[in-house]
């Protein structure tokens, strides 16, 4: 099978250049836009941004010390690597945090809905950017990285519930139009870190019927090095016994394997199905 090379590990310049970036990104959409209409980023910092509103408090600090009591469970249930990694993103993430909260004043817009847009889509960005580079930002990322490896609960999914606490709370702090759209900001971070930390690693599941199967999987097992299995089933219709052939491959690989299957079989009967998680060799795994 083919390996598959983990370029963070052989350049760790290229890690920490990527969580850098992330940071920078996130920091942008939390205040160049999120903030200049009133709206609440996710998790931790957006309980900082509230803290913020209230009593004028740097955001970087506020960020820094809500995180203190979550990574002191967070050290508990995760890998050290991935919570230390965390740790420095988070200070890193709470110094730019601090040094940009005024960076809106150069970003001349007004719209709420723009900012809303924008400002969740380059959190999302810059969060998707630290996570692919096996880290987090702490706070609810933290949370959501445990329920992720001990519940198998998708990243996104668990970040967006947490957030609907911090909705009620902008919804209380600033009304309820405000706190509506704080969630579409959440839903497009949320759409858009998923994108991110997994681009680039899709697979796909591929059941192949054929009358002629055997030469179709040795196409498979010899030009795209991927792994092949044949299931014996039996038509309902016509009682005849056949080799379905069942396959893993990614998403870029798909014309191949159709190219393959019809040069051999051209009324060869395939189902493509999506696969949000594949572990094993050939494959990059997801680490969250």
């Amino acid at each position: 099978m083919s390996q598959v090379r983990d370029r963070f590990k052989e350049h760790p310049s290229l890690r920490f250049a990527t969580m850098i970036l992330g940071l920078c990104i996130s920091a942008v959409g939390v205040n160049g836009f999120l903030r200049q209409a009133h709206l609440l980023s996710g998790g931790v910092t957006g309980f900082a941004t509230a803290i913020n509103y209230v009593t004028g408090l740097n955001v970087g600090l506020m960020t820094f010390l809500l995180n203190i009591p979550i990574f002191a469970i967070g050290f508990i249930y995760l890998k050290r690597d991935f919570c230390v990694m965390s740790m420095i993103n988070m200070i890193m993430y709470s110094l730019i945090l601090g040094i940009t909260q005024n960076i809106g004043h150069l970003i001349p817009v007004n719209d709420i809905f723009l900012q809303t847009i924008f400002g969740g889509f380059l959190n999302g960005i810059g969060i998707g950017l630290v996570f692919r580079a096996k880290a987090s930002t702490g706070g609810t990322d933290i949370i959501a990285a445990i329920l992720k490896i001990k519940k198998n609960i998708e990243i996104k999914n668990t970040n967006f519930g947490l957030n609907v606490v911090v909705v009620m709370l902008g919804s209380i702090m600033f009304g309820l139009t405000l706190g509506l759209y704080t969630l579409i900001g959440f839903y497009v971070s949320s759409l858009a870190l998923g994108f991110i930390k997994d681009a680039m690693n899709y697979q796909r599941s591929l059941i192949i019927i054929s009358d002629n199967p055997e030469p179709i999987a040795q196409d498979i097992i010899r030009e795209m090095v991927r792994g092949v299995t044949f299931i014996h089933a039996t038509g309902a219709y016509t009682g005849q016994e056949k080799k379905i052939i069942y396959t893993t491959v990614s998403y870029s690989e798909i014309p191949k394997i159709k190219e393959l299957a019809f040069k051999h079989d051209p009324s060869a009967f395939i189902t493509i199905n999506d696969i949000s998680e594949v572990k094993g060799r050939g494959f990059k795994p997801k680490d969250l």
